[in-house]
């Protein structure tokens, strides 16, 4: 349907105007002038681009056959200048939504059912373009059905949340009905050795698809049968521990379709957060439901404040903190918790005594042990959130 002419007439005569506000929400993106030289030669400046997909949208005709080329024209000028897939997929979207406010801005009170339906043929107009974008961006680097960069760029895809089918053809990579996204960091192996050790490792799985390397790495793997998924997951990650004196954190999100592909991934990024405080991490894949009262903790500033007092007390006393870190991260075995920290057994006890005296909190209860491992984690987390992400695990354990 056709925008009633007087609507129509405000927007175009609001297309300067339009053209401003999308190039005052790309200004100072990084993929804005790279898409500025590579869409240049093929739509015009912006104010013709904006003009002629605003026209089309008004009209309600489909996009031409020679427009879809333009944009897959343009995906293969975005590859070629190295812009990664989600980058130019948030310029696309800043475009969109900045048009989208700037035309309801100036559009009369009275016709919010036509700027509705204007809205969403702009939603399926902006999809379809998308699409053959994708498309282009896709056959830009193909160098082979196996090839890396295809495979790198499938798995960018669908962490962005956005269509992948095109570069899962051309990769000639079938997609999975369902992922498990598996988060690591191991930053005390990141050489260039190691990690094409790794990634060979990945590409020896049929299907499995990662990005990033070995100080932030995300890995893709099919979870048709959700147990072989979670076996690779732990196999890999303790692949990487046994090649370190480092910790290898990890955390994993099961994703119920390709769709929820970046959920899984915001949650297993919450999880990964959470296994770089708690001082007894292991080095395998923890998943949400292991790390419940965790959780509850970062999304309790209240809660997190009075963990915190708990420790206060352990000031006044010489390495009392780190003495409870390191006995949970042996497990609670005092022998190997005193050769890690350099002392005598007694001494161990002499601290651990001066710790019940100091807060009222017996450590050697089971109740004291998870309030201050609770307590330690709080205050980990927020030792992490000031650095600004950097570890604060333990150091690595002598008997590495």
């Amino acid at each position: 349907m056709t925008a009633p002419g007087g609507l129509s007439e405000i927007l175009t005569a609001h297309c300067p105007l339009l053209d401003t506000a999308i190039g005052e929400a790309l200004s100072g993106h990084p993929a804005y002038q790279p898409i500025r030289r590579a869409a240049g030669p093929l739509f015009g400046c912006r104010a013709e681009t904006c003009a002629r997909l605003l026209g089309l949208v008004l009209a309600g005709d489909t996009l031409p056959e020679d427009d879809l080329a333009r944009f897959r024209d343009l995906g293969v000028m975005a590859a070629r200048q190295a812009i990664p897939l989600p980058v130019l997929s948030e310029a696309w979207d800043l475009a969109l939504a900045a048009a989208a406010r700037s035309c309801w801005g100036v559009a009369p009170a009275g016709c919010f059912t036509e700027m509705a339906e204007l809205t969403a043929r702009t939603a399926r107009f902006a999809g379809r373009a998308r699409e053959e974008c994708i498309q282009g961006y896709a056959e830009a680097p193909c160098e082979g059905g196996r090839s890396r960069p295809l495979r790198r760029l499938l798995a960018e895809t669908l962490l962005d949340g956005a269509p992948a089918g095109a570069i899962a053809d051309a990769a000639g990579v079938r997609l999975a009905p369902a992922y498990l996204v598996l988060l690591c960091e191991a930053p005390a192996i990141a050489s260039a050795g190691n990690w094409e050790r790794a990634s060979e490792r990945l590409e020896a799985w049929d299907g499995v698809l990662f990005s990033g390397d070995l100080s932030g790495l995300v890995v893709l793997f099919p979870a048709a049968d959700p147990l072989w998924a979670e076996d690779r997951a732990a196999e890999f990650t303790a692949g990487l521990a046994a090649r370190t004196r480092g910790r290898v954190h990890a955390g994993a999100s099961l994703a119920g379709g390709v769709a929820d592909v970046p959920a899984a991934l915001e949650e297993a990024s919450r999880v990964l957060t959470i296994v770089k405080a708690i001082p007894d991490a292991e080095d395998r894949p923890y998943r949400a439901e292991e790390l419940l009262v965790e959780l509850a903790i970062l999304g309790q500033p209240g809660i997190r404040g009075r963990l915190s007092a708990v420790l206060a007390p352990l000031d006044a006393g010489t390495d009392l903190r780190r003495t409870l870190e390191v006995l949970l991260a042996c497990n609670l075995d005092r022998e190997r918790a005193a050769r890690e920290l350099w002392i005598h057994r007694r001494t161990l006890h002499y601290r651990l005594d001066r710790i019940r005296d100091l807060s009222g909190i017996d450590p050697s209860s089971a109740r004291g042990i998870q309030l201050f491992r609770a307590a330690l984690t709080s205050a980990r987390l927020g030792r992490l959130e000031r650095d600004g992400g950097e570890d604060a695990s333990l150091p690595p354990p002598l008997s590495a």
